[in-house]
């Protein structure tokens, strides 16, 4: 029940996140639509076809036309006085998406019995997949690779259920545990500007 209501969590705020990505880049409704599925859906269907299964959204179509309902949705309350505030909205929507599918990549990879490691990379494939396939498609830098907190906190996010279930603690504690978590260092990371250290930032810094 938990996993249904955190992957239909999911699926919605991704689903916003790839259309209001679309609207950012003046793409057509079917653009719109596509983008909204891809980051809905995408870092599922990664993290099931490493895992050799048929993805999970293939099998459950439920998903799929979520995904597209929400996206079209979007397009129709749409409009241009959002314009200046698309860019936080997506991040938002995405800080909610990041928190629901890292828990359930790492779910998905408890129950195929993979260790820490292998936990925490289904957890990262799930939350940052689809992201990484709508930037992409945008021709955008993927967030993973200039927001690097948002990558990190899956890693960690999957190790951290991966060892509270071994430890004894309940699932739905460490599902609520870890989404809460990371969509509120997420956000607190989005309006501090928190980031991992670089060359880069440092010598910017320096200067």
């Amino acid at each position: 029940m938990i996993i249904e209501v955190l992957n239909t969590l999911g699926i919605v705020a991704f689903s916003v996140s790839g259309a209001l990505k679309g609207e950012k880049h003046k793409l057509d409704i079917f653009g719109i639509v596509v983008l909204g599925v891809i980051t809905a859906v995408g870092g599922g269907i990664i993290r099931d076809v490493v895992l050799n299964q048929v993805p999970d959204s293939i099998i459950q179509e439920r998903d799929a036309y979520l995904a597209v309902f929400i996206a079209i949705v979007s397009y129709i309350v749409y409009h241009d006085k959002l314009e200046g505030k698309l860019s936080n909205i997506i991040k938002v929507s995405d800080a909610a998406g990041l928190a629901a599918f890292t828990v359930i990549g790492a779910q998905k990879g408890l129950g195929n019995d993979l260790g820490l490691l292998g936990v925490s990379i289904m957890a990262t494939l799930t939350g940052v997949g689809g992201g990484v396939l709508r930037d992409m498609l945008v021709n955008e830098i993927p967030f993973i690779l200039k927001e690097d907190v948002y990558a990190f906190l899956c890693l960690i996010g999957g190790g951290v259920y991966w060892g509270g279930i071994k430890l004894g603690f309940s699932e739905a504690l460490m599902m609520n545990t870890v989404m809460i978590s990371i969509f509120i260092i997420r956000i607190m990371a989005i309006m501090f500007n928190l980031q991992l250290p670089s060359k880069g930032r440092l010598k910017h810094a320096d200067s």
